[in-house]
């Protein structure tokens, strides 16, 4: 069972959303989920902190809500860092309203291992009239196991480690941080890996990636999600001198 791990961790998950002027009264927006690693400062899927997942174009603002805040007014924060190559990014929260953070794994968990992830998915941002916008969160829990752990090649080139877990990964999913039962987190969600009809992968003997749990086509039967490792998360955090 996971409801203490959810209980505990909900304290320490945010909703995320970006934003973007573009024009007066007209925004681009992105949403999506992240975890505090240390006080103040959150884990997120790096994609989430561009326009329209473009790696040449960051978004100019960036508000968190934590779960048992919601209902409050959001709190700001900046883009701190970035590692594209594992799809992380870290935002800073100045003078938060808590300073509660999740644990982190530093090895690898084997296949078969009970986890479940917690965060935001399906987040909608509706504008009711320009100006006024409403970030509509709902907190939501998915259970899964550990399929694999291997390395896939990114649109960069290079080769990234990820778990694969058998679950569905909901639109906007990205950043959900993924945990054992004693709460401690091993993963973040970061895309899914989606393919055609069993039909076409017979003939075509591949799948293709989706990143930032981008909704299927409507033929799609294989629809899995893949998790950055919580290894990789750490060594990020260290190298841009966040200590966990």
């Amino acid at each position: 069972m996971f409801t203490d791990a959810c209980r505990k961790n909900r304290d320490a998950i945010y909703g995320i959303k970006s934003s973007t002027q573009i024009l007066k009264n007209q925004f681009v927006f992105g949403t999506g989920s992240g975890f505090a690693i240390a006080p103040g400062i959150i884990a997120t899927a790096g994609h989430i902190v561009h326009i329209d997942n473009d790696p040449k174009r960051i978004h100019n603002t960036f508000e968190v809500i934590r779960s048992p805040d919601i209902g409050q007014q959001m709190e700001l924060a900046t883009l701190i860092a970035e590692d594209p190559n594992h799809d992380i990014a870290f935002l800073k929260v100045n003078n938060p309203r808590s300073e509660k953070y999740l644990t982190l794994e530093h090895s690898k968990v084997p296949t078969g291992t009970s986890c479940g992830s917690l965060g935001f998915p399906l987040g909608e941002i509706i504008e009711f009239e320009p100006g006024k916008i409403v970030f509509n969160l709902v907190e939501r829990f998915q259970g899964c196991f550990i399929s694999s752990f291997h390395n896939i090649r990114l649109e960069s080139g290079k080769l990234a480690d990820f778990y694969e877990v058998d679950s569905l990964m909901y639109n906007g999913s990205s950043g959900c941080p993924g945990f054992l039962q004693n709460g401690n987190v091993i993963g973040m969600q970061s895309q899914s890996m989606l393919g055609n009809s069993a039909a076409d992968n017979a003939r075509r003997g591949k799948s293709r990636k989706i990143k930032g749990g981008k909704k299927a086509p409507t033929n799609t039967q294989l629809a899995i999600s893949l998790w950055v490792p919580s290894m990789d998360i750490v060594k990020s955090a260290f190298s841009v001198g966040i200590s966990i």
